[in-house]
Order: C-alpha cells, then sequence, then structure tokens
C-alpha cells in the first residue's frame, strides 16, 4: 500500500508513459529494415511488444534475432542516428499528463524521468515536449551503465534529488518498469494507457494500475 503522505518524489518512465512515441520507434525500424533488405511484415501492435528494453532491443527484435553481435552494434548505431533524425515527428505527451505534472510540482513534489532511450534522445525529447527545467532529473541509457530493470539509474535519480526509496513512486507502462520499482524497492504504479496490457501489468504484482493519466495525482 502506498503512504502518500511520505511520497516526496515521483519516478516516470518515458516511452509509453509520458510521452506516445511508438509511431517514430516503429519508423526508424522500418527505415532500417528497408535498407538491409529484411523482409519483415511486422504490425504497430508487433512494434508496441517490442519496445521497453532500450533502442538496441527493439533492434534485435525488429531483426527477428537473425544478427550478430557485431552487426547488433552497427545497426543499433545506424537506428540511432535514424531515429535521432525522426524522434519528434509524431511523439506527443498523452492527453492530460502535463496538467498532472503540473499538479505535483505545485505540491513540491520532485518529478524524476528514468528511460532506457538514449540520454541525449531522451534529454532533448523531455526538454522539447515538456520544456527546459521541467524535471528535475532526467536519466537515459548511457554505454557502461546497465539498463532497466536493473535498478542502478533510478537509484540514481533518487540520489540526486535527495530521496528514500520509500519517500517515492515509480510510474511505468511496461513489465520492464515494474520490475525496476521493485528492484529499487519502490512502489510501483502501472500505466495502461501505454505499451502494454493491463494483464502484464497485474503479472507484476504493482501497488496499483491506473488507465488514465488524470489518477496521477490522486496517489499524492
Amino acid at each position: 500500500m502506498i503512504c502518500m503522505s511520505n511520497i516526496k518524489c515521483a519516478v516516470f518512465d518515458l516511452d509509453g508513459t509520458l510521452v506516445n512515441t511508438l509511431e517514430d520507434l516503429a519508423g526508424a525500424c522500418k527505415i532500417l529494415l528497408k535498407r538491409y533488405d529484411f523482409d519483415a511484415q511486422w504490425t504497430m501492435d508487433d512494434y508496441r511488444q517490442f519496445v521497453g528494453n532500450g533502442l538496441k532491443k527493439l533492434v534485435e527484435r525488429a531483426f527477428d534475432h537473425t544478427l550478430s553481435e557485431d552487426e547488433l552494434n552497427a545497426r543499433y548505431a545506424e537506428c540511432k542516428e535514424i531515429y535521432d533524425t525522426i524522434k519528434l515527428d509524431h511523439a506527443h505527451a498523452y492527453d492530460g499528463i502535463k496538467e498532472q505534472l503540473g499538479m505535483l510540482k505545485k505540491n513540491s513534489i520532485k518529478l524524476c524521468v528514468v528511460t532506457n532511450k538514449p540520454d541525449v534522445a531522451a534529454k532533448g525529447m523531455v526538454e522539447h515536449i515538456f520544456g527546459k527545467g521541467f524535471f528535475d532529473v532526467i536519466i537515459g541509457c548511457v554505454d557502461g551503465v546497465p539498463t532497466k530493470p536493473d535498478p542502478t539509474t533510478t537509484k540514481q535519480a533518487l540520489a540526486a534529488v535527495g530521496c528514500k526509496p520509500k519517500e517515492a513512486i515509480y510510474f511505468g507502462d511496461s513489465e520492464v518498469d515494474m520490475r525496476t520499482a521493485h528492484n529499487a524497492g519502490i512502489e510501483a504504479v502501472g500505466c495502461s494507457w501505454g505499451f502494454r496490457s493491463f494483464q502484464t501489468l497485474f503479472a507484476e504484482n504493482p501497488s496499483v494500475i491506473i488507465d488514465d493519466p488524470k489518477y496521477i495525482s490522486k496517489l499524492f
């Protein structure tokens, strides 16, 4: 059970939680697949299941696990370049997100983003959509640092804002996020408007699942 009176920090996943990025992520993969004449007929629902573990895993899944490690690293680098040119073409905050975050800020709740998206891309996207300085901390994927569900980056975010795990809530839309929260010792809130189903989130035993951003502020 979440003890609201103790909560000082809200940690958010990015893709599928704060921002709908699916169309641009899928678009980058489609460009890359076409470049290598890889005949994949993936649907948007397929891409919805592919995301969640970072861009490298997305590339691996898009090529149906057929790449060697060297090939994967090279294609991953290409995909990052492609995605960087189109990442803001269709990306947008989910309806009600900005208003809810504004309410948390008014109540002096620290706001953090922790994502498996490459760090530079994550910071650029968040600042473009929400404004520079809106979030207290933004942490993305950096080479050599473990990605979620490893709790390292989440713990870094909490340390940066001076909060303990018991003083935070973690909001995310995937099983990766729920496991990240559990691994970091933080209460997990599943967001079923994102890239995974209610059933997938429920199986990870979050403290609560919400189906609309309007419920975010009601947890504080």
